[in-house]
């Protein structure tokens, strides 16, 4: 068990023919109220390489995510945010994660306060990063409407994509690298998580 255990589960080997298959029950519970749960955790393990660089252990850029995820809630609100899909760097992507994640009723609450009583709902199904995918678009217009709200480059020196993660990831043996942080919970924007 913990911690011994690894992060990663073995998958099931498909020409295996005692593997059971989801029956129609498992896939409902698996797709509560339309919402496909297990595709989405299984994204997760992907998300879980983009923030395991070095940079999301020193607490100075989770700081500053911390800034810049108030920002990116902010641009909702602007007159081009408000009817776009817009698109977090991975050091923003992070504080919303753990926002949701922190207290679900407070980030509701928090979102309202901020976006004039709207709720940003976070969808991780576009992963397409193709020239002209709908997610290739709408970062390209979340840069636009950061650039003309603050004047400065939507970039993140190690908050961005950084590729597919490698098989060696995604090895039940792989070991990171980074001490984690430590941090206070103390700071300008610290109000925004739920307590």
């Amino acid at each position: 068990m913990y911690p011994s255990e690894s992060f990663f589960l073995p998958l099931p080997d498909t020409n295996d023919k005692s593997c059971v298959t989801l029956t129609i029950q498992d896939e409902e519970k698996a797709n509560p109220g339309g919402f496909n749960l297990l595709g989405s955790t299984l994204r997760q393990k992907d998300f879980l390489w983009q923030i395991s660089g070095p940079n999301f252990d020193k607490p100075t850029f989770l700081a500053d995510g911390l800034e810049n995820y108030h920002k990116f809630l902010i641009l909702r609100t602007t007159p081009n945010g408000q009817n776009q899909i817009i698109v977090p760097t991975y050091q923003i992507d992070l504080m919303w994660h753990t926002h949701m994640l922190s207290h679900l009723g407070k980030y509701d609450s928090d979102c309202r306060r901020i976006l004039d009583g709207k709720t940003l709902h976070h969808d991780d199904s576009l992963t397409d990063r193709s020239e002209g995918s709908v997610l290739n678009l709408a970062f390209g217009a979340t840069k636009q409407i950061w650039w003309d709200t603050y004047g400065e480059e939507y970039h993140v020196e190690g908050g961005m994509y950084r590729g597919e993660p490698p098989a060696a990831f995604k090895n039940p043996n792989f070991v990171f690298q980074h001490k984690p942080p430590s941090m206070t919970t103390d700071g300008p924007n610290c109000h925004l998580i739920g307590k």
